[in-house]
C-alpha cells in the first residue's frame, strides 16, 4: 500500500508514524512538505520563546495506547 500525505507538520507526522505501526502488509508513507524541518509545521515554527502550549503534557500524546508518550 502507498499512501502520501501532504503537510509535514506535526500532524501529518504524526498521522504517517501512526500509520506505519499499526500497517500489517508492506506500506509506503511519503510526507509532502515544503519546509526543510519536517514534524513542526506552522504552529509549531515560532522561535519566540513566549509562546506556549495550550495543553498539559499529561494531556498529549501521540499515540493512543501510550497516553504519557509526550512526557517521557
Amino acid at each position: 500500500m502507498n499512501i502520501i500525505i501532504v503537510g509535514g507538520g506535526a500532524s501529518g507526522v504524526l498521522l504517517a508514524v501512526n500509520l506505519l505501526k499499526q500497517a500489517q502488509a508492506a506500506t509506503r508513507v511519503t510526507l509532502i512538505e515544503q519546509r526543510r524541518d519536517l514534524g513542526v509545521g506552522f504552529a509549531y515554527s515560532t522561535r519566540d520563546p513566549a509562546h506556549l502550549l495550550n495543553v498539559r503534557a499529561q494531556n498529549m500524546s501521540a499515540f493512543p495506547d501510550d497516553p504519557t508518550h509526550f512526557q517521557k
